[in-house]
């Protein structure tokens, strides 16, 4: 698995000359490493004497958003393979035989599917990271003020993370029969990102007062 790889395996995978792992897999890596900072952050916060003279609400809502962060960080991690493993879905069906009818039937069938799978993967990263933002923000507003520059930095990452997602569902929805869906997938992303825009903003502009 590519997430158990050391960085530096990883990262001169990707620059070498094999088409995966590619920018799918990166922006989900990029993403977890966002949604890592903003754990950070809650774990610089929980337990400190400034965070014990909150109230019980606000306790508990910064304990809610660790274990958000939390989820989100292993399922961005599983996203760095699955994307890889997607691509090589689509190539195995591109390989498939065509020289009769029903294999020409049969493959093309494959290669729908196996591209609507390859869209899904980005598609699914667009909307955990936009679950990322909102426990982010909560700890720019609550957390150590010596580290809340980490959460501007992690709400730069996962945003970038759902940039890059529109990106590779835009290039796989190409390769899709069903307008229906590629269209309803593409507005999707794109209404995430005016939505997240401005949050992300916020997060910064908060974390940044500080400085």
């Amino acid at each position: 698995m590519l997430i158990n790889r050391t960085l530096n395996d990883y990262v001169n995978e990707v620059a070498s000359s094999k088409p995966a792992p590619g920018g799918g897999s990166v922006s989900s890596l990029v993403a977890s490493l966002g949604i890592a900072l903003s754990s950070m952050v809650y774990n610089l916060t929980i337990g400190r004497q400034f965070y014990n003279e909150y109230d019980d609400d606000i306790k508990d809502e910064i304990e809610s958003g660790l274990k958000i962060c939390r989820r989100l960080l292993s399922e961005f991690m599983e996203l760095v393979d699955e994307d890889k493993n997607a691509y090589e879905e689509v190539i195995s069906a591109i390989k498939m035989p065509k020289d009769t009818d029903e294999n020409k039937a049969i493959r093309s069938e494959k290669l729908e599917n196996a591209y609507i799978n390859a869209l899904n993967v980005p598609l699914k990263l667009a909307r955990l990271c936009c679950e990322g933002f909102a426990p982010t923000l909560l700890i720019a507003q609550y957390g150590n003020p010596n580290a809340v520059s980490d959460a501007a930095v992690g709400a730069l990452l996962l945003f970038a993370g759902l940039q890059s997602a529109m990106i590779n569902v835009k290039t796989n929805a190409k390769y899709i029969k069903d307008k229906s869906f590629v269209d309803s997938a593409i507005e999707e992303c794109e209404k995430l990102i005016r939505r997240y825009e401005p949050i992300k903003d916020e997060i910064i502009n908060i974390s940044m007062k500080g400085l």
